[in-house]
């Protein structure tokens, strides 16, 4: 059964994944216990850890919102995610073991399954996908940044990608579906590591990185 904490955790996600909490939106506790009828106690603890994993930002004036997307933010996000995960892809190739390939492949089959049938939720697969190569790097340091940086990322998803803004246009042009070419990148990157080329699955993964970017930086600041 999930728990109060949890129940609010997924609720705020859901919030901004449907586009009730635009960026800069206020995310207030109060407001939030009442809307959910839990008690503040599990709705002050969800957003504790939406901030730690990086979808909201908070200080002493604002208490917590849904950050600002910006193209500098934008930038700086994906330059170290560069940094960081293709190292930690490179390490991955070096270090999986026959568990972490087996369990990236059911991964791979699940993100399939939730693209085909267009589920929103397709954002938990994603992380689940980058967590698993973290746990194949056997390096520990890589998961509190590459989790923060996978959430803040899904921020520019959420409110850029078609895939969660229904199809949508800019001037009468269909947004790019970022998602769709996301599962294929996935497949690629899990064969990269799966063939434990660390030169190949660093490259791929850098690739990965570079067309999510390119496509955010296409359909907000093109």
């Amino acid at each position: 059964m999930e728990s109060a904490e949890e129940r609010a955790y997924r609720s705020i996600i859901d919030m901004i994944v449907f586009h009730q909490c635009p960026p800069g939106s206020p995310v207030v506790e109060k407001q939030l216990a009442e809307e959910l009828n839990l008690s503040r106690t599990p709705v002050r603890n969800a957003l504790k850890r939406l901030v730690s994993d990086g979808l909201l930002d908070s200080n002493k004036n604002r208490g917590c919102f849904v950050p600002m997307l910006s193209r500098r933010d934008l930038d700086n996000l994906y330059s170290f995610r560069m940094l960081i995960e293709c190292d930690c892809a490179k390490k991955a190739a070096l270090r999986c073991s026959a568990v972490d390939i087996k369990r990236m492949g059911l991964l791979l089959e699940e993100e399939k399954l939730v693209f085909h049938d267009r589920r929103e939720e397709i954002y938990l697969v994603n992380e689940k996908i980058h967590l698993a190569i973290v746990a194949a790097s056997q390096n520990e340091y890589f998961e509190k940044p590459v989790k923060q940086l996978i959430w803040r990322s899904q921020l520019y998803l959420f409110f850029f990608d078609s895939f969660y803004m229904g199809q949508a246009s800019i001037n009468n042009e269909k947004l790019p579906d970022g998602s769709f070419k996301s599962c294929d990148e996935h497949r690629i990157l899990f064969e990269a590591i799966q063939s434990k080329d660390p030169d190949y699955a660093e490259q791929v993964m850098k690739e990965h990185v570079t067309a999510t970017y390119e496509l955010l930086v296409q359909t907000k600041w093109h």
